[in-house]
């Protein structure tokens, strides 16, 4: 796959020299692991060279791909043997206020696991539904099946048939919403990513003003084998944001989505043309 191969090896080049100038507490890079790490170490980071990087991505993103189909199917019980999860009290802070919360995401680890989220939730004391924006697959029967395996941990599923209405009403009456909102776009905003000034997709921001829920982001890093972390990050939503002002809506939650990834920058998918 020498040309997937590539489009990795440029993206990670990008996130490497927005790493070097943007580095955070949150997000430093730790060593390279040593032969039989343990679980404490094994976390591969920036610091490797950039060819390892390349690899460590194609690896996480099959291991991730085969990992997400299990998550449709076990328990909450059950997954929470291989999910940890920090920050749930930031979304109970958030829903408190009824108007729902936007969950930013990233194509970042075996985001499948996010079904699971409602019950790590409902474990903690957290009641509330959990939906999810998806784009429809072209073949249909193919659709059906895999629309099937998400709905069954209880997600509600939402498309751009569904409209606006249907989601911000998801949002008012309580839900909580994951939007993957670093998909590549034609159109959209031209906002900086990762260095890089690259259009987006103005959806997240555009469903905050008309619902006004509360934005977190979450980052899913790799700890071991068959180990992951979910963490839930809170973003700063302007308060005097104009009605209209997509650019800056959008740039707010590009930057949470840098944070997040930043994490664990080698958990998310590279192999497409992000930039």
């Amino acid at each position: 796959m020498s040309k997937r191969r590539a489009v990795a090896r440029q993206n990670l080049k990008i996130v490497n020299a927005w790493m070097a100038t943007n580095a955070r507490s949150d997000a430093t890079p730790v060593a390279s692991p040593a032969p039989n790490s343990s679980p404490s170490t094994i976390r591969h980071s920036l610091s490797l060279p950039l060819e390892a990087q390349v690899r460590e991505v194609f690896q996480r993103a099959g291991a991730n791909l085969f990992s997400g189909f299990t998550f449709n199917r076990i328990s909450p019980e059950q997954a929470e043997r291989h999910v940890k999860v920090k920050g749930l009290e930031l979304l109970e802070v958030a829903l408190s206020q009824g108007k729902g919360a936007i969950i930013l995401l990233a194509h970042m680890g075996p985001w499948e696991a996010l079904t699971q989220l409602p019950g790590f939730a409902a474990r903690h004391g957290i009641e509330a539904p959990f939906g999810a924006m998806y784009r429809p697959l072209n073949n249909t029967y193919l659709d059906d099946w895999f629309k099937a395996e998400r709905e069954g941990q209880g997600t509600r599923l939402f498309s751009r048939r569904d409209g606006f209405h249907k989601p911000v009403d998801f949002l008012r009456s309580g839900g909580m919403l994951g939007i993957l909102a670093d998909q590549k776009m034609r159109q959209g905003p031209k906002v900086p990513y990762f260095g890089v000034i690259t259009p987006t997709s103005p959806v997240a921001g555009l469903f905050q003003r008309r619902s006004g829920a509360a934005v977190l982001a979450v980052s899913i890093e790799t700890l071991d084998r068959a180990k992951w972390q979910i963490s839930v990050q809170p973003v700063e939503w302007p308060d005097m944001l104009a009605p209209k002002d997509r650019e800056t809506a959008t740039q707010v939650c590009n930057a949470a989505i840098e944070r997040a990834v930043a994490r664990s920058p080698l958990d998310a998918f590279w192999l497409h043309k992000r930039f």
